[in-house]
């Protein structure tokens, strides 16, 4: 009984151990005089709770991440993120009532724990959020390759309507095709003079004559005609080249931006869309939930032991020393109902109080002597306590 009023560290517990018990917000030296269930029993509990604070971490280094696309500074927003679940979790399963004598969860239990369920299960919904956009992130990327084709189909149509309505690219584009045109036309006169040429040339040593001369003659003025508008072409593709470098740069820049603009929130809602996503997703969420929760769980489930009696017993030992007291009272109804009194309020109450009446009576009894002594010297000596100027002087 000693040993559990003045308990002290034992030896032989290694620190990983105490600082899992740590972790879990349990007395480490009070579990030293436990069983060894309970050494396993906190240990499990504070590594649940430090795994919790590691994967906020992540989750929120993720996050900045996205958002900030730095890690400069997302490692110590996610560290400090981190830090701050930890604690969360850590007061969240320390102040968690403790098991009763059975392994049922009554509903008073439940009750009792509805507000830190309610805590755990929205941190575990925090930090699923972004570790879920990073386990998926093939997925959503392939959802924004097809959100993107179908935005930037829309969009090289605003982009080519503005190149089809211009009065410049509509004409080079006439004067191009006006030009293939002639010279369409031309190649067919030159192809003309070029037979003609060929059927005159007919001399028995197969050399042309006058009119093969001549029609060759013709076919070479087509041909530089020809070569004039062809020249006239290419300066006309150089020209329609720039506005097609144009509407390429400007395409190349929506990609870009269509790839950049997406934060954690659109990743999200992309993963929403994503055919078949909903079961793996609601899975993945459900796991995070589920390990935010289970410290608390478990502790609601697990029966008292040693550490739970002991630790009563110190609580008790130090609220008697402190003059803490509860007291059991039962109404009309035969329902316990429990009770604190504070004894030492109540007897520092009670000793002043007393001080107060002992000082009191003292002060009465001191002035009724003064009166008595006062009285005898009146009866000896009257005449001192006339009072002169009480005296009615005739005018």
């Amino acid at each position: 009984m000693n040993e559990h009023v003045d308990y002290s560290a034992k030896d032989g517990i290694k620190g990983s151990t105490r600082f899992f018990w740590w972790c879990a917000g349990a007395d480490k030296r009070i579990l030293t005089y436990s069983s060894f269930s309970d050494h396993v029993k906190y240990v499990g509990l504070g590594g649940i709770v430090l795994a919790t604070g590691i994967l906020a971490t992540i989750s929120m280094f993720f996050a900045i991440n996205y958002i900030f696309e730095d890690v400069r500074i997302a490692i110590p927003v996610g560290l400090l993120w981190g830090g701050i679940i930890f604690n969360l979790d850590r007061f969240i399963v320390s102040s968690t009532g403790k098991g009763d004598y059975s392994d049922d969860m009554t509903g008073k239990e439940w009750k009792n724990a509805a507000p830190r369920l309610l805590m755990a299960i929205i941190l575990g919904l925090t930090i699923s959020a972004p570790l879920e956009v990073y386990i998926f992130q093939k997925e959503i990327d392939k959802q924004f390759y097809k959100m993107n084709e179908k935005e930037q189909k829309v969009e090289i149509k605003k982009i080519e309507l503005q190149y089809t309505t211009s009065p410049e690219f509509n004409k080079l584009n006439s004067d191009k095709a006006r030009l293939d045109s002639e010279i369409q036309i031309l190649e067919k006169e030159r192809e003309g003079y070029k037979s003609m040429a060929a059927k005159e040339n007919t001399t028995e040593k197969g050399g042309c004559g006058p009119k093969c001369q001549k029609f060759e003659l013709m076919a070479s003025e087509v041909m530089g005609r020809i070569d004039e508008k062809t020249s006239k072409i290419v300066v006309i593709d150089k020209k329609l080249q720039v506005f097609e470098d144009n509407k390429t740069n400007k395409i190349k820049e929506l990609s870009k931006v269509n790839s950049s603009s997406h934060g954690l929130l659109d990743r999200i809602l992309a993963l929403e869309d994503v055919p078949g996503s909903t079961a793996p997703s609601w899975l993945v969420r459900l796991m995070f939930i589920f390990i935010e929760i289970a410290p608390v769980l478990l502790k609601m489930q697990l029966t008292k032991s040693p550490y739970d009696y002991m630790s009563e017993n110190v609580n008790q030992i130090l609220e008697t020393k402190q003059g803490i007291s509860i007291v059991h009272i039962k109404d009309e109804s035969d329902k316990i109902h429990k009770l604190k009194e504070n004894y030492n309020p109540k007897r520092i109450k009670d000793v002043v109080e007393h001080q107060n009446n002992l000082e009191a009576e003292n002060a009465k009894h001191a002035i009724t002597i003064f009166a008595q002594k006062e009285r005898e010297e009146i009866e000896e000596n009257p005449e001192n306590f006339m009072n002169s100027e009480s005296t009615v002087t005739p005018s």
